[in-house]
Protein backbone atom coordinates (compact mmCIF):
# COMPACT_ATOMS: atom_id res chain seq x y z
CA UNK A 1 0.00 0.00 0.00
CA UNK A 2 3.22 2.32 0.93
CA UNK A 3 4.62 1.65 -2.51
CA UNK A 4 1.77 2.33 -4.38
CA UNK A 5 0.78 5.62 -2.42
CA UNK A 6 4.56 6.66 -3.01
CA UNK A 7 3.43 5.82 -6.95
CA UNK A 8 0.99 8.06 -7.37
CA UNK A 9 1.79 10.65 -4.80
CA UNK A 10 2.94 12.76 -7.84
CA UNK A 11 0.45 12.45 -10.02
CA UNK A 12 -2.04 13.39 -7.14
CA UNK A 13 -0.26 16.60 -5.73
CA UNK A 14 -0.30 17.77 -10.10
CA UNK A 15 -3.78 17.10 -10.11
CA UNK A 16 -4.21 18.91 -6.89
CA UNK A 17 -2.29 22.13 -8.15
CA UNK A 18 -3.94 22.15 -11.37
CA UNK A 19 -7.67 22.11 -9.81
CA UNK A 20 -6.31 25.46 -7.40
CA UNK A 21 -4.91 26.63 -10.74
CA UNK A 22 -8.04 26.56 -13.03
CA UNK A 23 -9.93 27.51 -9.69
CA UNK A 24 -7.97 30.76 -9.36
CA UNK A 25 -8.50 31.51 -13.19
CA UNK A 26 -11.78 31.28 -12.68
CA UNK A 27 -11.77 33.80 -10.16
CA UNK A 28 -9.62 36.80 -12.07
CA UNK A 29 -11.59 35.90 -15.16
CA UNK A 30 -15.13 35.71 -13.22
CA UNK A 31 -17.16 39.65 -14.87
CA UNK A 32 -17.75 41.93 -12.34
CA UNK A 33 -21.52 43.02 -12.48
CA UNK A 34 -22.83 46.35 -11.78
CA UNK A 35 -25.80 47.10 -9.67
CA UNK A 36 -27.98 49.77 -11.54
CA UNK A 37 -28.38 53.17 -8.63
CA UNK A 38 -32.33 53.84 -8.60
CA UNK A 39 -32.93 57.09 -10.90
CA UNK A 40 -32.83 59.54 -8.22
CA UNK A 41 -34.81 62.36 -10.48
CA UNK A 42 -37.75 60.44 -12.00
CA UNK A 43 -38.74 63.81 -13.54
CA UNK A 44 -36.08 63.51 -16.25
CA UNK A 45 -38.31 61.03 -17.99
CA UNK A 46 -40.52 63.64 -19.05
CA UNK A 47 -40.56 65.46 -22.31
CA UNK A 48 -39.13 68.41 -22.49
CA UNK A 49 -41.45 71.54 -22.81
CA UNK A 50 -40.02 74.21 -24.38
CA UNK A 51 -42.01 77.87 -25.58
CA UNK A 52 -41.67 78.84 -29.25
CA UNK A 53 -41.82 82.71 -29.85
CA UNK A 54 -43.96 82.48 -32.72
CA UNK A 55 -46.89 80.41 -30.05
CA UNK A 56 -49.17 81.64 -27.68
CA UNK A 57 -48.48 78.22 -25.62
CA UNK A 58 -45.62 75.69 -24.89
CA UNK A 59 -45.64 72.88 -27.63
CA UNK A 60 -46.82 69.39 -26.28
CA UNK A 61 -49.92 70.85 -24.63
CA UNK A 62 -52.22 69.68 -26.94
CA UNK A 63 -51.73 72.45 -29.86
CA UNK A 64 -51.30 69.73 -32.41
CA UNK A 65 -54.71 68.78 -31.59
CA UNK A 66 -56.28 71.80 -31.39
CA UNK A 67 -54.59 72.91 -34.34
CA UNK A 68 -55.95 69.85 -36.15
CA UNK A 69 -59.58 70.39 -34.59
CA UNK A 70 -59.52 73.93 -36.12
CA UNK A 71 -58.61 72.81 -39.82
CA UNK A 72 -59.60 69.89 -40.45
CA UNK A 73 -63.90 70.71 -41.25
CA UNK A 74 -62.03 72.60 -43.45
CA UNK A 75 -59.93 70.02 -45.41
CA UNK A 76 -61.98 68.26 -48.34
CA UNK A 77 -61.29 64.94 -50.47
CA UNK A 78 -60.81 65.43 -54.53
CA UNK A 79 -61.99 62.11 -56.33
CA UNK A 80 -61.58 63.04 -60.28
CA UNK A 81 -61.79 60.83 -63.55
CA UNK A 82 -59.70 62.12 -66.82
CA UNK A 83 -59.30 60.48 -69.89
CA UNK A 84 -55.56 59.96 -70.79
CA UNK A 85 -54.21 59.61 -74.30
CA UNK A 86 -51.03 57.42 -74.57
CA UNK A 87 -49.00 57.32 -77.75
CA UNK A 88 -46.25 54.64 -76.93
CA UNK A 89 -43.16 55.17 -77.95
CA UNK A 90 -41.64 54.18 -81.00
CA UNK A 91 -37.98 54.06 -81.89
CA UNK A 92 -36.87 56.78 -84.98
CA UNK A 93 -36.02 53.99 -86.98
CA UNK A 94 -39.40 52.44 -87.45
CA UNK A 95 -41.99 55.61 -87.20
CA UNK A 96 -42.02 55.63 -91.53
CA UNK A 97 -44.01 52.62 -91.67
CA UNK A 98 -47.09 53.74 -88.71
CA UNK A 99 -49.42 56.71 -89.64
CA UNK A 100 -49.59 59.34 -86.82
CA UNK A 101 -51.35 58.11 -83.71
CA UNK A 102 -52.00 54.34 -85.75
CA UNK A 103 -50.97 53.53 -81.55
CA UNK A 104 -52.82 55.91 -79.75
CA UNK A 105 -55.06 54.52 -76.91
CA UNK A 106 -57.75 56.58 -74.70
CA UNK A 107 -58.32 55.40 -71.33
CA UNK A 108 -60.27 56.50 -68.15
CA UNK A 109 -57.66 57.31 -65.09
CA UNK A 110 -58.84 57.78 -61.47
CA UNK A 111 -57.40 60.52 -59.04
CA UNK A 112 -57.46 61.71 -55.56
CA UNK A 113 -56.38 64.60 -53.80
CA UNK A 114 -57.40 67.71 -51.24
CA UNK A 115 -58.17 70.85 -50.92
CA UNK A 116 -59.56 73.21 -48.26
CA UNK A 117 -62.20 75.81 -48.46
CA UNK A 118 -60.90 79.20 -48.90
CA UNK A 119 -64.55 81.12 -48.82
CA UNK A 120 -67.87 80.08 -46.99
CA UNK A 121 -69.72 79.95 -50.43
CA UNK A 122 -67.69 77.46 -51.49
CA UNK A 123 -64.45 78.39 -52.99
CA UNK A 124 -61.69 75.34 -52.71
CA UNK A 125 -58.26 76.13 -52.94
CA UNK A 126 -55.67 72.51 -54.43
CA UNK A 127 -53.75 71.69 -56.59
CA UNK A 128 -53.58 71.98 -60.40
CA UNK A 129 -52.15 68.71 -60.71
CA UNK A 130 -54.70 67.04 -59.11
CA UNK A 131 -57.45 68.43 -61.13
CA UNK A 132 -55.64 68.25 -64.18
CA UNK A 133 -58.07 67.11 -67.26
CA UNK A 134 -60.81 66.22 -64.87
CA UNK A 135 -63.61 65.41 -66.82
CA UNK A 136 -65.96 65.07 -63.83
CA UNK A 137 -64.60 66.04 -60.11
CA UNK A 138 -66.61 65.19 -56.87
CA UNK A 139 -66.08 66.88 -53.59
CA UNK A 140 -66.39 65.24 -50.46
CA UNK A 141 -66.94 67.51 -47.68
CA UNK A 142 -65.44 66.41 -43.74
CA UNK A 143 -68.88 65.18 -42.69
CA UNK A 144 -68.76 63.04 -45.73
CA UNK A 145 -71.57 65.33 -47.26
CA UNK A 146 -70.28 64.93 -51.12
CA UNK A 147 -70.91 67.76 -54.21
CA UNK A 148 -69.84 67.82 -58.15
CA UNK A 149 -67.26 70.30 -58.32
CA UNK A 150 -65.84 72.80 -61.28
CA UNK A 151 -63.26 73.92 -61.64
CA UNK A 152 -62.98 77.64 -61.89
CA UNK A 153 -58.99 78.17 -62.98
CA UNK A 154 -56.07 77.04 -63.17
CA UNK A 155 -51.90 78.18 -63.09
CA UNK A 156 -50.09 74.94 -64.00
CA UNK A 157 -46.40 77.63 -63.23
CA UNK A 158 -47.51 77.58 -59.55
CA UNK A 159 -49.25 74.04 -59.47
CA UNK A 160 -52.56 76.07 -57.83
CA UNK A 161 -56.11 75.77 -58.94
CA UNK A 162 -60.34 77.12 -57.40
CA UNK A 163 -62.23 74.71 -57.10
CA UNK A 164 -66.04 75.70 -56.60
CA UNK A 165 -68.99 74.00 -55.06
CA UNK A 166 -72.64 74.75 -54.47
CA UNK A 167 -72.81 74.97 -50.65
CA UNK A 168 -73.30 77.83 -48.23
CA UNK A 169 -72.07 78.64 -44.66
CA UNK A 170 -68.91 76.80 -45.11
CA UNK A 171 -66.38 76.50 -42.81
CA UNK A 172 -63.60 78.28 -44.35
CA UNK A 173 -59.68 78.45 -43.04
CA UNK A 174 -57.83 80.85 -41.23
CA UNK A 175 -54.92 81.78 -43.42
CA UNK A 176 -51.69 82.91 -41.82
CA UNK A 177 -48.50 84.58 -43.61
CA UNK A 178 -45.54 82.81 -44.94
CA UNK A 179 -43.42 85.84 -45.19
CA UNK A 180 -43.18 85.04 -41.10
CA UNK A 181 -42.01 81.68 -41.68
CA UNK A 182 -38.68 80.18 -39.94
CA UNK A 183 -36.71 77.05 -40.31
CA UNK A 184 -37.47 75.28 -36.75
CA UNK A 185 -41.00 75.89 -36.43
CA UNK A 186 -43.24 73.17 -36.28
CA UNK A 187 -46.14 72.54 -38.68
CA UNK A 188 -49.42 69.63 -39.24
CA UNK A 189 -50.03 68.49 -42.55
CA UNK A 190 -53.51 67.37 -43.04
CA UNK A 191 -55.25 65.44 -46.32
CA UNK A 192 -56.47 62.41 -47.78
CA UNK A 193 -53.14 60.18 -48.20
CA UNK A 194 -54.43 56.60 -50.04
CA UNK A 195 -57.99 57.55 -49.35
CA UNK A 196 -57.71 57.47 -45.43
CA UNK A 197 -59.58 61.00 -44.92
CA UNK A 198 -58.40 63.38 -42.11
CA UNK A 199 -55.05 62.15 -41.36
CA UNK A 200 -52.95 64.38 -39.51
CA UNK A 201 -48.98 64.62 -39.66
CA UNK A 202 -46.43 66.46 -37.88
CA UNK A 203 -43.39 67.75 -38.06
CA UNK A 204 -40.54 71.33 -38.89
CA UNK A 205 -40.05 73.36 -41.70
CA UNK A 206 -37.06 72.37 -42.63
CA UNK A 207 -35.89 75.04 -44.93
CA UNK A 208 -37.69 77.78 -47.15
CA UNK A 209 -36.90 78.78 -50.63
CA UNK A 210 -36.41 75.57 -52.11
CA UNK A 211 -37.00 74.42 -56.01
CA UNK A 212 -38.25 71.31 -57.24
CA UNK A 213 -36.90 72.31 -60.54
CA UNK A 214 -33.33 72.77 -59.97
CA UNK A 215 -32.35 71.99 -55.56
CA UNK A 216 -29.46 73.89 -56.01
CA UNK A 217 -30.83 77.10 -57.14
CA UNK A 218 -33.63 79.29 -54.77
CA UNK A 219 -37.25 78.99 -55.57
CA UNK A 220 -40.19 79.72 -52.92
CA UNK A 221 -41.75 76.55 -51.45
CA UNK A 222 -41.60 75.12 -48.37
CA UNK A 223 -39.32 72.12 -47.25
CA UNK A 224 -41.14 69.97 -44.45
CA UNK A 225 -40.39 66.75 -42.39
CA UNK A 226 -44.24 66.39 -41.85
CA UNK A 227 -45.43 63.44 -43.56
CA UNK A 228 -46.35 63.71 -47.00
CA UNK A 229 -47.65 61.36 -49.12
CA UNK A 230 -50.17 60.18 -52.40
CA UNK A 231 -53.58 61.80 -51.64
CA UNK A 232 -52.15 64.49 -49.69
CA UNK A 233 -51.48 66.82 -52.43
CA UNK A 234 -53.62 70.17 -51.93
CA UNK A 235 -54.06 69.90 -48.29
CA UNK A 236 -52.93 72.63 -45.92
CA UNK A 237 -49.62 73.08 -44.39
CA UNK A 238 -51.11 74.55 -40.69
CA UNK A 239 -48.97 75.99 -38.39
CA UNK A 240 -49.82 75.28 -34.42
CA UNK A 241 -52.17 78.28 -34.22
CA UNK A 242 -53.99 76.55 -36.65
CA UNK A 243 -53.75 78.83 -39.22
CA UNK A 244 -52.98 78.04 -43.37
CA UNK A 245 -49.24 78.65 -44.16
CA UNK A 246 -48.88 76.17 -47.40
CA UNK A 247 -50.19 73.72 -49.65
CA UNK A 248 -48.94 70.43 -49.18
CA UNK A 249 -47.68 70.15 -52.88
CA UNK A 250 -44.76 67.36 -53.85
CA UNK A 251 -42.48 65.01 -51.91
CA UNK A 252 -39.05 62.95 -53.25
CA UNK A 253 -40.23 59.40 -53.95
CA UNK A 254 -36.98 57.62 -52.85
CA UNK A 255 -36.42 59.99 -49.73
CA UNK A 256 -38.05 60.36 -46.21
CA UNK A 257 -38.77 63.47 -44.78
CA UNK A 258 -38.64 65.88 -48.03
CA UNK A 259 -42.10 67.15 -48.50
CA UNK A 260 -42.68 70.83 -50.45
CA UNK A 261 -45.29 73.24 -50.25
CA UNK A 262 -46.72 76.39 -51.37
CA UNK A 263 -46.44 79.40 -49.32
CA UNK A 264 -50.12 80.79 -48.41
CA UNK A 265 -49.12 84.14 -49.15
CA UNK A 266 -47.96 83.29 -53.18
CA UNK A 267 -51.53 80.79 -52.93
CA UNK A 268 -53.44 83.52 -51.72
CA UNK A 269 -53.15 86.16 -54.86
CA UNK A 270 -52.79 83.34 -57.32
CA UNK A 271 -56.17 82.10 -55.90
CA UNK A 272 -57.87 85.76 -56.10
CA UNK A 273 -56.59 86.07 -59.56
CA UNK A 274 -58.34 82.70 -60.71
CA UNK A 275 -61.56 83.44 -59.00
CA UNK A 276 -61.54 87.12 -60.74
CA UNK A 277 -60.30 86.00 -63.94
CA UNK A 278 -59.79 82.51 -64.33
CA UNK A 279 -56.23 82.23 -64.98
CA UNK A 280 -53.11 84.31 -64.29
CA UNK A 281 -51.78 86.58 -66.65
CA UNK A 282 -48.32 86.57 -67.27
CA UNK A 283 -45.97 87.52 -69.86
CA UNK A 284 -46.06 85.24 -72.31
CA UNK A 285 -43.37 82.39 -72.88
CA UNK A 286 -41.83 81.77 -76.45
CA UNK A 287 -42.67 78.78 -78.34
CA UNK A 288 -41.59 76.36 -80.59
CA UNK A 289 -43.92 73.58 -80.10
CA UNK A 290 -41.49 70.96 -80.51
CA UNK A 291 -40.70 67.89 -77.98
CA UNK A 292 -36.64 67.56 -78.39
CA UNK A 293 -34.59 63.82 -77.86
CA UNK A 294 -30.96 63.74 -76.99
CA UNK A 295 -28.82 62.38 -80.46
CA UNK A 296 -26.92 58.82 -79.16
CA UNK A 297 -24.17 56.65 -80.89
CA UNK A 298 -26.89 54.22 -82.00
CA UNK A 299 -29.56 57.31 -83.40
CA UNK A 300 -26.44 58.86 -85.29
CA UNK A 301 -25.61 55.71 -87.03
CA UNK A 302 -28.94 55.46 -88.18
CA UNK A 303 -29.25 58.54 -89.95
CA UNK A 304 -25.75 58.46 -90.97
CA UNK A 305 -24.68 61.88 -89.16
CA UNK A 306 -20.61 62.43 -88.01
CA UNK A 307 -21.27 63.27 -84.77
CA UNK A 308 -24.31 63.15 -81.88
CA UNK A 309 -24.78 66.93 -82.13
CA UNK A 310 -28.42 68.32 -82.68
CA UNK A 311 -31.50 67.45 -81.44
CA UNK A 312 -34.05 65.37 -82.55
CA UNK A 313 -38.02 66.91 -82.81
CA UNK A 314 -41.22 65.58 -82.56
CA UNK A 315 -43.53 67.90 -83.91
CA UNK A 316 -47.02 68.94 -81.89
CA UNK A 317 -49.87 69.55 -83.83
CA UNK A 318 -50.86 72.90 -84.93
CA UNK A 319 -47.63 74.40 -83.40
CA UNK A 320 -45.22 76.88 -84.93
CA UNK A 321 -42.96 74.43 -85.72
CA UNK A 322 -45.27 72.72 -87.86
CA UNK A 323 -47.12 75.48 -89.88
CA UNK A 324 -43.39 76.60 -90.55
CA UNK A 325 -43.14 72.61 -91.86
CA UNK A 326 -40.92 70.97 -89.97
CA UNK A 327 -42.01 67.47 -89.53
CA UNK A 328 -40.78 64.18 -86.68
CA UNK A 329 -37.38 63.60 -87.14
CA UNK A 330 -36.32 66.54 -88.54
CA UNK A 331 -32.63 67.35 -86.44
CA UNK A 332 -32.15 70.44 -85.09
CA UNK A 333 -28.59 71.44 -86.15
CA UNK A 334 -28.50 75.46 -85.78
CA UNK A 335 -31.19 78.79 -84.42
CA UNK A 336 -30.54 81.77 -86.22
CA UNK A 337 -27.15 80.19 -86.79
CA UNK A 338 -25.87 79.60 -83.15
CA UNK A 339 -25.26 75.86 -83.18
CA UNK A 340 -26.98 73.15 -81.51
CA UNK A 341 -25.24 70.29 -79.59
CA UNK A 342 -28.18 69.24 -77.22
CA UNK A 343 -31.83 69.21 -76.35
CA UNK A 344 -31.23 71.94 -74.03
CA UNK A 345 -29.22 74.22 -76.26
CA UNK A 346 -32.42 75.02 -78.30
CA UNK A 347 -34.53 75.14 -74.75
CA UNK A 348 -31.93 78.01 -73.87
CA UNK A 349 -32.01 80.11 -77.42
CA UNK A 350 -35.82 79.94 -77.72
CA UNK A 351 -36.49 80.84 -73.98
CA UNK A 352 -34.13 84.14 -75.18
CA UNK A 353 -36.61 85.15 -77.56
CA UNK A 354 -39.79 86.99 -78.11
CA UNK A 355 -43.33 86.07 -78.88
CA UNK A 356 -43.90 86.83 -82.47
CA UNK A 357 -40.51 86.65 -83.38
CA UNK A 358 -39.17 84.90 -86.57
CA UNK A 359 -36.57 83.09 -86.10
CA UNK A 360 -34.71 80.63 -88.47
CA UNK A 361 -33.89 76.90 -87.81
CA UNK A 362 -31.35 74.86 -89.50
CA UNK A 363 -32.22 71.06 -90.26
CA UNK A 364 -31.08 67.82 -91.24
CA UNK A 365 -33.56 65.91 -93.42
CA UNK A 366 -33.16 63.24 -95.61
CA UNK A 367 -29.07 63.76 -95.90
CA UNK A 368 -29.71 67.60 -96.61
CA UNK A 369 -29.68 70.48 -94.47
CA UNK A 370 -32.72 72.73 -95.13
CA UNK A 371 -33.66 76.07 -93.37
CA UNK A 372 -36.60 76.64 -91.87
CA UNK A 373 -38.46 80.28 -90.92
CA UNK A 374 -40.73 79.86 -87.99
CA UNK A 375 -42.69 82.53 -86.14
CA UNK A 376 -42.85 81.97 -82.42
CA UNK A 377 -45.95 81.73 -80.95
CA UNK A 378 -47.39 81.90 -77.22
CA UNK A 379 -46.74 79.20 -74.98
CA UNK A 380 -50.62 77.54 -74.57
CA UNK A 381 -51.89 76.63 -71.07
CA UNK A 382 -52.11 73.45 -71.66
CA UNK A 383 -48.62 73.04 -72.71
CA UNK A 384 -47.17 74.22 -69.34
CA UNK A 385 -49.27 71.85 -67.76
CA UNK A 386 -47.39 69.38 -69.96
CA UNK A 387 -44.22 70.57 -68.49
CA UNK A 388 -44.95 70.67 -65.06
CA UNK A 389 -46.15 66.60 -64.99
CA UNK A 390 -42.63 66.14 -66.10
CA UNK A 391 -41.51 67.08 -62.74
CA UNK A 392 -39.66 64.29 -61.15
CA UNK A 393 -40.91 65.27 -57.79
CA UNK A 394 -44.66 66.06 -58.36
CA UNK A 395 -46.65 64.07 -55.82
CA UNK A 396 -50.00 62.93 -56.74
Amino acid sequence: MKEKLQKYAPLMIIALCSSLLTAGLFIVAEPKIFKAEPMKNQASLQPIVQNASYLSEPIGTGAIVEARKKVAPSVVNIDTVSVVTTNPSIPFEFRDFFPPGFFQNQQQVKGAGSGFIIRSDGYILTNEHVVRDAQTLKVTLFGGKKYDGRVIGTDPQTDLAVVKIDGKNLPAVEMGDSSKLEPGEWVVAIGNPYGFHDTVTAGIISALGRSLEDPNKSGNLIQTDAAINPGNSGGPLVDLNGKVIGINEAIIANAQGLGFAIPINLAKSIADELIKKGKVERPATPWLGVGLVEINKRIAEYYGLPNEEGAIIQVFPSSPAAKAGLIDGDIIKEVNRKKVKTPQDVVDLIKDLKVGQQIEILVFRDQEYKVFKVKLEAKPQQQESQNKSRAPFRNN
